[in-house]
């Protein structure tokens, strides 16, 4: 210990949190190890797994490797705490479980930092992964600069895709750990507050949905965490971003919870019927602001997922079809 304490400190702290994902973890601890660029340590927090990650932890050989365990679950912002007080890079990299970075994504990412000097926040573009389906699809939207407001419009960039001054998340006061599944969403906002954000069209990170339980898919932590973000943004929101920003925000985060508890059911097998018509009555307290919600809610009662994806899809081909005829712009 006193050999590390001595040790000079790396550039780059690298932190991945994980529970009960033993079948995942070994590939994002392998895409760090493989980076071309070297000058950084990796930090994985075990949060109380009951399953093989301690075995699969314990099977990696490398001094750069500091594995911690939680002896009982505290959730994603406790472990993410847990590294922000072990770290000692100048920079912090969170590489969630089921992610995999490029070989070369922490060495383009520090050449991309260095040429905007004024962000605290680095971020690249995204390839999203399906293993359900195997599509792909990247992700491509980039926001520059002071981005609060772009964050209350709903752009979220992934947490695995970013570079952190740690100097600016300790100023923030690291992560709220009353949040269980949009950590991230109250994370970006206050450093926001506090920093410039710089993001490269490279595509550095392949991102893996549908792979089993997600944390950003729980209906009942998304729910709990809405109700919390609500009440503690309202007053920073409507004062930066206007009054209707701030609604507009606080559906979506209400709807995003519904859209998955909808979602839950039907994979469930318990239908979607009921589950539906039941999250259209929760977002009617939000009316006006949420009658495009209401009816997609409505939709799914009434038509199923897979129909009411179908219609959706025909009526964007018919959108576009009238809007060449006339010559106008494509939606966005």
């Amino acid at each position: 210990m006193a050999a590390l304490q001595e040790s000079a400190a790396p550039c780059v702290s690298v932190a991945i949190s994980t529970w009960n994902r033993a079948h995942l973890v070994g590939r994002a601890i392998r895409s760090a190890l493989a980076q071309t660029f070297e000058d950084f340590e990796l930090l994985v927090v075990d949060d109380g797994s009951t399953d093989a990650t301690p075995e699969v932890l314990a099977g990696v050989n490398d001094g750069r490797l500091r594995r911690v365990r939680h002896e009982r679950n505290h959730g994603i912002s406790r472990t993410r705490n847990t590294s922000l007080g072990l770290a000692r890079g100048e920079w912090l990299a969170f590489l969630d479980d089921d992610n995999e970075w490029a070989p070369d994504y922490l060495e383009r990412q520090l050449a991309f930092a260095a040429s905007r000097p004024g962000a605290g926040v680095a971020y690249c573009r995204v390839r999203q992964r399906s293993a359900l389906s195997g599509a792909e699809v990247e992700l491509v939207e980039l926001k520059q600069g002071k981005v609060f407001c772009d964050l209350v419009e709903g752009w979220n960039p992934i947490v695995s895709s970013a570079l952190i001054r740690r100097s600016v998340i300790l100023e923030a006061g690291g992560v709220d750990e009353r949040l269980r599944a949009t950590e991230d969403r109250d994370l970006w906002m206050r450093l926001a507050q506090r920093t410039e954000f710089a993001g490269t069209s490279d595509v550095l990170l392949v991102c893996h949905e549908r792979h089993g339980p997600q944390l950003s898919r729980n209906p009942d932590f998304l729910a709990r965490d809405a109700a919390i973000l609500a009440g503690k943004w309202r007053d920073a929101v409507t004062a930066a971003c206007g009054h209707r920003a701030y609604r507009r925000w606080q559906l979506w985060l209400v709807s995003n919870a519904e859209r998955c508890r909808v979602e839950r059911a039907a994979e469930q097998g318990g239908g979607e019927r009921l589950p539906a018509v039941r999250s259209a009555g929760r977002l009617l307290r939000l009316l006006p602001w949420s009658a495009p919600h209401v009816a997609e809610a409505l939709g799914r009662a009434l038509l199923g997922s897979r129909r009411l994806e179908w219609v959706s899809r025909r009526l964007d081909w018919y959108g576009y079809r009238v809007r060449k005829a006339l010559g106008l712009p494509a939606a966005r």
